[in-house]
């Protein structure tokens, strides 16, 4: 009896004209049966669901066959991305001639973010390509979702590939344009910081380049951990101090940087039992400077 004045009492709560609204209303359709009409926007947003999903594992086949239909369609986020699968081998065998056929249709469509894929997919994968790719990111330089990315991309190219002075002063200008527009862009306080110990901007400043790999190295730059350990290695910029040089290539190592493991394994091998412990405690504050835990040894 309970049972049923409790059902009742929700009915009467809800309202019948709700019930039978409910009743009557049609769900909307799902992203798939949009997909299957021929809507490419669908098409592309079901594809890249399955392709990368928050959670679960991926399904590649199906999604990259959606994908693809966005693409036929002309759609040309749908050419970016697959540009980007076939690059990385992403459920595929990599393929950088596709990659680039992808990219440069949806480049073609003036993708922004296909432009700059496209540039750095030239600048590294395409000898000989440096002039094209270069084109393409001065021209992105101005877009307000990618410039500040490819401000960056174009510092890189023209620190590392460059050959003048002027180069290697615009990339520093570059590179600080990058940060200024996007913080999180961490690679470019590495080339500040090559750009105040080689005096490309103005006088040689070594407290100056400290300071800038510094702030890239808090932010998780295996570049500027590294550049920061080998200046502590360096007679010319104060007292060596190994200890230091070791926790910072230990930090970058753990991003995956193999020279830094290296270098790592070398100087701690030198250690003795309080060079290690010491280096343990400054290990702690680093990480906790990174925001990282948990780190492996």
């Amino acid at each position: 009896m309970l049972r049923v004045c409790l059902m009742a009492g929700l009915v009467a709560f809800s309202g019948t004209d709700s019930l039978a609204w409910g009743q009557a209303q049609t769900p909307p359709p799902s992203l798939r049966e949009l997909a299957e009409t021929g809507d490419p926007e669908a098409a592309f947003d079901y594809g890249y669901d399955l392709t990368f999903p928050e959670s679960g594992e991926p399904d590649t086949v199906t999604g990259r066959y959606w994908l693809i239909q966005a693409a036929n369609a002309g759609y040309a986020p749908a050419n970016a991305i697959l540009g980007v699968i076939y690059r990385d081998g992403f459920g595929v065998a990599p393929d950088i001639d596709r990659a680039r056929a992808f990219l440069e249709l949806a480049w073609t469509a003036q993708d922004a973010f296909a432009g700059h894929e496209l540039a750095e997919l030239l600048l590294y994968d395409f000898p000989g390509e440096r002039v094209a790719a270069i084109e393409i990111l001065e021209s992105l330089l101005g877009n307000v979702d990618i410039g500040p990315v490819a401000s960056l991309t174009l510092a890189e190219s023209l620190m590392f590939d460059g050959s003048t002075e002027a180069e290697f002063a615009r990339a520093v200008t570059l590179a600080r344009d990058a940060l200024d527009r996007d913080p999180e862009l961490a690679r470019a306080h590495y080339i500040l910081g090559i750009g105040a110990a080689e005096g490309y901007a103005g006088p040689v400043d070594q407290a100056e380049a400290r300071r800038v790999w510094h702030a890239g190295a808090e932010a998780s730059d295996s570049l500027a951990l590294i550049a920061l350990a080998e200046t502590w290695l360096d007679d010319d910029w104060g007292s060596p101090d190994p200890v230091q040089a070791y926790v910072l290539y230990t930090l970058a190592a753990d991003l995956g940087d193999s020279d830094a493991a290296d270098a790592a394994e070398t100087i701690g091998g030198t250690l003795d039992p309080d060079g290690r412990a010491d280096a343990a405690g400054r290990r702690a504050a680093w990480e906790s400077r990174m925001g990282r835990t948990a780190l492996p040894d």
